[in-house]
């Protein structure tokens, strides 16, 4: 079985294939060096308010991705 061409394949198309294959470490890789280049860059956590900052971020993000699951804390 031969994998598809993934540098072919657009970021989306790489999700919906990472979403079957989630131990294809190869295509995560190339998935992570599309980024968006406009997305939100947020600067490394130094103190507790830099954590919250983070984790408040990754908890939205999160929601975006999959409305129906509950809020953690």
């Amino acid at each position: 079985m031969t994998k598809p061409n993934f540098e072919q394949m657009t970021r989306a198309e790489l999700l919906a294939y990472l979403k079957e294959h989630r131990d294809d470490n190869e295509v995560w890789g190339i998935y992570l060096d599309r980024r968006n280049p406009n997305a939100k860059k947020y600067p490394p956590p130094l103190d507790e308010e830099g954590m919250r900052i983070m984790e408040e971020a990754f908890r939205q993000k999160l929601q975006e991705i999959s409305p129906n699951q509950p809020p953690t804390k």
